[in-house]
Parts: C-alpha cells; sequence; structure tokens
C-alpha cells in the first residue's frame, strides 16, 4: 500500500505529507538551477527539504545551505529541519549576525547550514567560508535577487567557485515587470522557471476554496474635511513649487514628489535652492499623512503629527504648521480624537470578525502602519478577543525576534484569537492557519498580496476581506495589486510553458 507520507533517505518516516506537485518540482529542480515559484502556504520549505535530501544523497561528501532574509525566517527553517530530518540537531547550523566570528567558522562546516545572506556575503568577503564545500544552496524569497541584495553577490560568488552547485531560488510570486524576472534569473545563474498556484492540476488535490471579498467604504464626513483641507495644502505647496519653475502635476503623487526630490537633492545648482528641497519636503509629509487619514484614521494621524511636530525645529516644519489649512485639519482631527470617532473600517472589523470567526477559528489582520496596530489591538482588547501583534524589530517601538516568535507560538497554541500585523508577518514566516484574513489596507503590490492570501485556505476553506476606502490611496493600491498579479500569472505561465533558454540566449531573451 502506498505511504501517504514521503519515503525519502535522511527524511523522517510518518512526518511530511506526502503531495504530487511537491515530489515533480524537488525531481524538476535536482539537475538544474531553477526558480520556484509557490504560492503562500503550498510548502516551500518542503520542497527544500526534497532538495536537500536529494544533494545529501547525491553528494555525501558536501554541504547544504538555506539562506532567508531574517533572523526569525533562518530559526523558522532549522527548526523545520531539525523536526524533519533524521540528522542530528548538531549537525544543523543557524548562523547570523548574533554569532561571533570564531564560532562561525565551525558552524559553516556543519552538514546543513540556516544562514542570513547579509551573514555569508560578509563572511565569503573574509574568506571565513569554503564555497566549494556546497553542493546545493537555496535561496529562501528569491524575488528580493535584485540590485545589490546580498542575494546577488552570493550567487555570483558560488557560480564562479563552484559551477557545479545547484543554486534554488524560492518565492511566493514573482514581480509583475518581466524585465525585474529577466534581472532575478540572471542573478541566480538560472534558465528554469517551475512555478505552480492554487490552479496547477498536481496542486488542485491540497488546496481549499478562499473566498475574497470587497468591502468598500467612504470616508465620514468630518475625516474628509480633514481630507480636502489637506489637499488644499498640497495644491498650495504644488503651486509654489512650480513658481519656482518645476513642473509637478497639479495633483502630484508621492512617487512623483520623491522623484523630484531625488532629481534636486543630485543637481549641483538646485541642491543649493533650499526653498525648493524645503517645498519638496513640505510636500512628501503632507502627502504620507493625507494617506493616513485616508486610509488608517485618526489616531494614526494624530501620532503623525505628534511626530512631525517634534521637528519644527526645521524651517520647512515650522512654515508648514503655521499654514491656515493644515492646522485647520490638525484641529479637527484633535477634536475627532477627543470624541472617539474613528475610521469606519474599525467598526467594519469587528463585525467581519463576528460573522466569520466561530470556536476555536483564528484570524489574522494586516495593517501597514504600526499605529494601526496599536489602535486594531486596542479596540478588539476592549471587544474581548485574545489578540496579539507581529511587528518588525526596528525603531524604540519595535518588536524583538524573541517577541516576534512568542506571538507566533501563542497564535498556534490558541492563547491568541488574532494577530495583528505590518509586512513583516506577510513574508515567509509559519503563521498558524487562519479562518480569515483581513487586508486592513491595501498595498500596491502582486508579491504582498499573495503572501497575506496564503495565510488562509491551507488546510480548510478560508476567507479574506479586503477594505477599501473609495477615492483614496486604497483604491488605487487594490487595483495596481490586481493589474500586477495579473500580469505576473500571465507571464509566469507563459515562461512555464517552455522548457528551458536556448544556449545562445540568455535570460528571458528567448521569450520576450
Amino acid at each position: 500500500m502506498d505511504s501517504k507520507y514521503i519515503e525519502k533517505k535522511y527524511v523522517k518516516e510518518n512526518t511530511i505529507e506526502k503531495r504530487e506537485y511537491q515530489n515533480n518540482i524537488s525531481d524538476i529542480v535536482k539537475s538544474k538551477n531553477s526558480i520556484v515559484v509557490l504560492p503562500t502556504g503550498l510548502g516551500k520549505t518542503v520542497v527544500a527539504l526534497l532538495a536537500i535530501a536529494d544533494s545529501m544523497i547525491t553528494n555525501p561528501t558536501k554541504s547544504c545551505i538555506i539562506l532567508a532574509p531574517t533572523r526569525v525566517l533562518v530559526h523558522q527553517h532549522y527548526e523545520f529541519l531539525s523536526n524533519s530530518l533524521t540528522l542530528n540537531p548538531t549537525e544543523i547550523s543557524v548562523i547570523t549576525g548574533e554569532d561571533v566570528l570564531e564560532k562561525r567558522k565551525k558552524k559553516w562546516q556543519n552538514q546543513i547550514v540556516c544562514a542570513t545572506p547579509q551573514i555569508l556575503k560578509l563572511d565569503i568577503i573574509r574568506r571565513l567560508v569554503n564555497l566549494e564545500q556546497f553542493s546545493i544552496v537555496i535561496f529562501d524569497e528569491a524575488h528580493r535577487t535584485v540590485g545589490k541584495y546580498a542575494y546577488v553577490f552570493i550567487a555570483k560568488e558560488v557560480s564562479s567557485i563552484n559551477p557545479d552547485a545547484r543554486l534554488i531560488g524560492m518565492t511566493a510570486s514573482l514581480p509583475s515587470d518581466s524585465i525585474k524576472i529577466q534581472e532575478i534569473l540572471m542573478n541566480l545563474h538560472s534558465n528554469h522557471l517551475e512555478a505552480r498556484d492554487h490552479f496547477s492540476e498536481d496542486v488542485k488535490p491540497y488546496v481549499h476554496k478562499t473566498d475574497i471579498e470587497k468591502i468598500e467604504l467612504e470616508l465620514p464626513d468630518d475625516i474628509q474635511k480633514i481630507s480636502n483641507l489637506i489637499r488644499k495644502t498640497i495644491y498650495l505647496y504644488t503651486k509654489k513649487l512650480q513658481s519656482a519653475g518645476q513642473s509637478l502635476p497639479s495633483n502630484p503623487s508621492l512617487k512623483a514628489v520623491l522623484m523630484k526630490t531625488q532629481q534636486i537633492e543630485k543637481d549641483p545648482i538646485l541642491s543649493h535652492r533650499w526653498d525648493i528641497r524645503g517645498n519638496l519636503y513640505s510636500l512628501v509629509r503632507l502627502l504620507h499623512g493625507l494617506t493616513i487619514i485616508e486610509t488608517q484614521g485618526v489616531y494614526s494621524f494624530q501620532k503623525y503629527i505628534q511626530r512631525l511636530s517634534s521637528k519644527t525645529k526645521s524651517s520647512g516644519v515650522k512654515k508648514l504648521f503655521n499654514d491656515s489649512n493644515f492646522n485647520e485639519a490638525i484641529t479637527l482631527n484633535n477634536k475627532l480624537q477627543s470624541n472617539g470617532d474613528e475610521h469606519p473600517k474599525l467598526s467594519k472589523l469587528i463585525i467581519a470578525l463576528q460573522n466569520n470567526l466561530k470556536g476555536s477559528d483564528k484570524a489574522i489582520v494586516f495593517a501597514s502602519y504600526r499605529d494601526t496596530v496599536d489602535k486594531i489591538y486596542e479596540v478588539l482588547h476592549k471587544e474581548g478577543y485574545h489578540v496579539g501583534i507581529l511587528i518588525g524589530k526596528s525603531g524604540k517601538s519595535g518588536q524583538s525576534q524573541k517577541k516576534q516568535l512568542e506571538s507566533l507560538t501563542k497564535l498556534k497554541s490558541g492563547e491568541y484569537d488574532i494577530i495583528v500585523a505590518t509586512q513583516v508577518g506577510e513574508e515567509g514566516l509559519d503563521i498558524s492557519e487562519c479562518k480569515l484574513v483581513v487586508f486592513y489596507d491595501n498595498v500596491a503590490s502582486g508579491i504582498r498580496f499573495i503572501q497575506r492570501l496564503g495565510r488562509t485556505g491551507r488546510n480548510a476553506p478560508g476567507k479574506v476581506v479586503s477594505f477599501v476606502t473609495k477615492g483614496t490611496r486604497d483604491e488605487t493600491n487594490y487595483y495596481i495589486s490586481q493589474k500586477r498579479l495579473s500580469k505576473t500569472q500571465r507571464t509566469v505561465t507563459k515562461l512555464t510553458n517552455k522548457n528551458s533558454i536556448n544556449d545562445e540566449k540568455k535570460g528571458l531573451d528567448k521569450f520576450l
């Protein structure tokens, strides 16, 4: 009788469920450098495990390495491999910036190494690690392999010193721009893309339906008044810049203003025009504030203003606070805060939780700003939910790695019903299966949309609720992410219908 568990040398018996698509992918990538595209929740780590096992079978005297962009992810890979392989845990090492140099020297020689790319790059430069010892290098979150990111340097060094080593990139999704996909492929010295989605024939038996509900909201009149006042201020600052000879649209986007700012800062003459630079910086602050009041709410805007007011030594910030429209917006926001008024998303969130969570069901709420995370936490705690937070470690209010892992453990154990998370909860972390995922706001990224989506529908049907405030950045980001996602899917499908790239052509040239 065929076992329902994976049967392979080095893999513990009765540990990992056998899934056809994971076996198919691992069989293909063991013979060629590849990028594996597998949406969150479909088990990229199992594919990595199988690839490592195959590599140890084929090259028993060599080592394997798996790289991940954060310490938490590195430790997560270590735990999974330690629990799933027959190796002694001492044969698997974790190497991050926390380890001293002498300790790292010894750890690099282990059978399997789990490490951050930053520390590997550093130790390659210091000649502490022998790249010839590795039979396989796995790059988790491989969509980062662009520009000056450490993955680019590492892949180049490994390919140069040890061309027989297998390079495997893994990601939930790729960028929508085919040129960027080409860059990632070339940087990983790969000529093969192995992709699956929820509709792939060998994946269908293992996935559950996920309903996606878009809830559109209107801004309340008072918040709309604040928005209008900020927009008036934006208009005035834009006119000042146009009068100073700077070409900007009457209703500029934050991206356009940031690009203009960078252009001015590099100009040998205009970089000394502090009137222009000051007005551009104020415009950036205004556009950011507009996004916060329209998509996050009263509390988050107040916190933003408090931080901004601490910088009034800057003449530009001082002038901004002297603007009558901006001042009126702040006064009105303070009044709303005193009255307990908030963005309608908060009340809609409570309704969504009440309608979708039963018994021991869990939820994760994604929000882009820490202030918003704090407000959601406060409201849900008052509603009687057992709620935790998951945020990055930077800054004074950041969450240490220990605290991040503690939050994830409490969600898995049932101590928490809900986790409210920033972007740190999107990428790779082994978050417990959630019945409900809420996009409190929207991001203009197909990759992040897929990562958020993958937090539900793994072992049972799931639900995604996405809040979209009409006429705001929320709406723009939602449609941009959907457009990019569709474009990515078309590009990846086109590429995976091909086999390999002709010798005379590199990257994606064959397909473009």
